[in-house]
């Protein structure tokens, strides 16, 4: 039943059901659950009273706190990991776009600066979900940033030909999907758009 419990919670929570999800959680007695259900929220207290019982334990737990001490800019952060970052920042900044915590997301995205210390691959993530918003101008800079740093990443080149395609600025679209291409040898996301784009252009 726990286990149920805790699949329908995380199920409620993606669809944003957030009193279900808070329901199910307290059912299931999942302190994580809880926590991240607060941190939704903008209950900051609250969900570090349920992640300090389980902060040495849990990976999650350890970055969600880090996560909200950078937020509330507290100095006495715990650092975070790369792979920390890797695995739950973006899936949080989606979490939080969906449930309408802007000023959370202006935030964390003023401090990827902070994040770069740790994972200097934090400006593409950051740029992959406002890209999944629809906040164009924003993941580009951000892309364009992550190039300063990362200038042979195909993925941050293609996503970068994205934004171009859907401000109809084909030229520089396939450019960037060129030099993704050109990085690998054949990046077969840019080379499939590249083909739709040139039958277009034709």
């Amino acid at each position: 039943m726990q286990i149920k419990h805790n699949f329908e919670g995380n199920k409620a929570l993606q669809a944003g059901e957030i009193q279900s999800a808070i329901d199910l959680f307290k059912k299931s007695k999942n302190l994580f659950g809880q926590a991240y259900c607060c941190f939704l929220t903008g209950d900051f207290e609250g969900a570090k009273c349920f992640l300090k019982p389980i902060q040495e334990s849990s990976s999650a737990a350890n970055w969600l706190l880090s996560l909200i001490s950078i937020t509330e800019g507290k100095e006495e952060i715990t650092a975070p990991s790369y792979f920390q970052i890797r695995n739950f920042y973006e899936q949080d900044l989606e979490m939080l776009f969906l449930y309408k915590q802007k000023d959370t997301v202006r935030k964390i995205l003023n401090n990827n600066q902070y994040f770069e210390k740790y994972n200097r691959e934090i400006y593409k993530y950051s740029a992959r979900v406002l890209l999944n918003n629809k906040i164009y101008d924003t993941a580009e800079k951000l892309l364009k940033k992550s190039l300063d740093i990362l200038y042979k990443d195909p993925e941050t080149h293609y996503m970068l030909g994205e934004i171009y395609e859907i401000k109809k600025e084909y030229t520089e679209a396939k450019k960037e999907y060129n030099k993704a291409n050109k990085i690998t040898g054949e990046y077969l996301p840019a080379k499939n758009k590249l083909e739709k784009l040139n039958k277009r252009i034709v």
